[in-house]
């Protein structure tokens, strides 16, 4: 079995607030209609409810006890939801996307080719319209309909989901034209598939929208569906032609769906807790389901330590397992996952964040910035002490350590914001099996990384003498994978390899004040992994059990991410503006 303490990063699907992709439109909402027989359900639910706010007085007859419901009917935290004040809101912001649409349709006069030219990507902005519009609509949906309606619209949702997410692994997005339909007799032969099993599964796309049903003339109007095409939500599905969102949706039933069904049993086995190390038994199947038990321990040595029970495992039927050992049991997952988190790396936690700018705002100073772009003088000096000794090996520390960097990809983008840095000042950690990608990757051409000093380490372990002394130690998306007793454990790590002017930087997802249904998903995804979102709270309190000092935290809402800065205890016990490399 391979070790359980090396490192996984995984960190899942994390759904940007603002996408800029152009392939990615905004899903429709299902909300069944209203029927009489709902009607009459709810209308029954209420009588039923309004006779729980009635008791019995001493002659036999019902009275309202008005003092009992006041006091079980919490008061309302949000002001009374106006539907005419919604609806007329949502046709504003409507008449103001089609004006949009409509001005990205015009043939522009100046491009005599512009009548067969491809209209424009969507802007921010229309995103952003978009996005409050889909919003707004729910809100309206939610709102609106019956209560058992929209009980009804989440059952139908696992049904859908079940339902595109096996399509998707049997590659059948892949063979539905771009334009036009394929039968679904034609659909069913290019996937070696049971043409009543696929109809059935296409059906219930096409009743949610996720594809588009039709039968062709001559088929008469009556029946079920004989041919599909796509819709602009399907499209996202392709393999061939969108992989990395199709990724991202293998990974978000990976990652999630697969865990959420376990819940009932796994809260049953390891008591009604967060995920945390444990000493408990677990029952594994061997490869003739013959039932072994086992025990994996919890050794506060630090041996071990990185294993926690997980839903993710007990969904995927390896409870023993840590998820990264899961992972590496179903290549082609695993192969998913990193195209996955390679275009998340694009996203809001990846790319410029802490390098060349970070638009998170200070919670005690709102006027300093955050930036690493004080390594170019760190480098600098660097060099200059190197000549001054006449020796580069009498002074070998590195200048940055990236902490489970996985593929490189901040790393890369570091190297290319701030030249003065030699990639050979820096050193990138992760799995074996991750490190041997890295070199493949670089032999294969990738010149990012050229030169960058890689080594396969576990972050529950001490660092290397090679590794100690630098200037700073970048760890990114890394502690959220992990509950907090195994993140301090990694924080405890770094800070021994700290020297009396070497940094530690947190980039993170960040748990919002304010609850949003995306950012709540990410959370509840990362406790089937093991770990969780925090807050500024949160984090500052693995900061301090850690031995170390928080000299600032930076949050974007926006992106739900932030930035935490911390130092070794004792080489500096405040938070400063505008000094430490930090930018005002």
């Amino acid at each position: 079995m391979a070790d359980p303490k090396f490192n996984v990063s995984v960190s899942t699907l994390e759904i940007d607030h603002m996408n800029n992709s152009v392939d990615m439109e905004l899903p429709s909402l299902f909300v069944p209609t209203p029927a009489t027989e709902s009607e009459n359900e709810s209308s029954s639910e209420s009588q039923h409810e309004s006779g729980h706010a009635k008791t019995m007085r001493n002659d036999g007859e019902l009275e309202t006890d008005k003092a009992a419901t006041s006091a079980a009917t919490p008061a309302p935290s949000a002001p009374a939801f106006d539907l005419v004040e919604a609806a007329e809101a949502l046709l504003a912001d409507a008449k103001k996307l089609k004006a949009t649409i409509d001005i990205k349709l015009t043939p522009r006069p100046s491009s005599p080719e512009s009548a067969n030219h491809a209209p424009l990507p969507p802007s921010p902005e229309e995103i952003a319209l978009r996005q409050r519009i889909a919003n707004l609509g729910k809100k309206i949906a939610f709102e609106t309909a019956p209560p058992m309606d929209s009980l009804k619209s989440d059952w139908v949702t696992i049904a859908d989901v079940a339902a595109w997410n096996i399509f998707l692994h049997w590659r059948a997005f892949d063979h539905i034209p771009l334009t036009g339909s394929i039968s679904i007799a034609d659909l069913a032969r290019a996937i070696d598939a049971d043409e009543s099993l696929v109809s059935r599964i296409a059906c219930m796309l096409i009743s949610t929208g996720k594809l588009i049903g039709s039968r062709l003339s001559g088929e008469g109007e009556q029946g079920p569906p004989t041919h599909v095409s796509h819709s602009h939500i399907s499209r996202l599905l392709r393999t061939n032609t969108s992989p990395a969102t199709a990724a991202l949706a293998i990974v978000s039933f990976g990652n999630g769906m697969k865990g959420f069904a376990k819940w009932p049993e796994y809260f049953s086995t390891y008591d009604r807790q967060e995920p945390h190390p444990t000493d408990k038994e677990i029952l594994v199947h061997d490869s003739n389901s013959i039932v072994v038990t086992t025990k994996r321990r919890c050794v506060q040595g630090g041996i071990n330590k990185s294993y926690t029970p997980t839903p993710f495992s007990l969904g995927w039927g390896h409870p023993a397992l840590a998820p990264w050992e899961v992972k590496a049991r179903y290549p082609e997952y695993a192969r998913h996952f990193e195209m996955a988190m390679g275009a998340k790396s694009k996203g809001a936690l990846g790319g410029d964040l802490g390098v060349g700018g970070y638009r998170g705002i200070n919670s005690k100073y709102p006027a300093r910035k955050f930036t690493l772009e004080w390594l170019a003088e760190a480098a600098m000096q660097k060099l200059e002490l190197y000549d001054f000794l006449g020796d580069v090996k009498k002074y070998s520390k590195p200048l940055v350590v990236d902490v489970g960097g996985g593929l490189g990809h901040f790393l890369a983008n570091l190297l290319a914001k701030i030249p003065e840095v030699n990639p050979e000042h820096c050193i990138l950690q992760d799995r074996p099996e991750v490190i041997a990608q890295v070199a493949k990757n670089i032999e294969g051409g990738d010149e990012k990384l050229k030169g960058v000093r890689t080594m396969a380490h576990d972050f529950f372990q001490p660092q290397p003498e090679e590794a100690k002394g630098a200037a700073v130690y970048v760890v990114r998306r890394v502690l959220l994978d992990y509950c907090d007793e195994q993140a301090v454990w990694i924080l405890k790590q770094l800070r021994c390899a700290l020297g009396n002017f070497g940094r530690i930087v947190i980039m993170e997802g960040v748990l919002l004040d304010k609850p949003t249904p995306e950012n709540r998903l990410v959370d509840m995804v990362m406790m089937n992994l093991g770990g969780k979102l925090r807050n500024e709270e949160g984090y500052r309190k693995l900061c301090k059990e850690a031995g170390l000092t928080v000299t600032g935290y930076w949050v974007d809402v926006e992106g739900a991410s932030c930035v935490v800065e911390c130092v070794k205890d004792g080489t500096d016990g405040s938070e400063k503006d505008g000094t430490d490399g930090s930018e005002e």
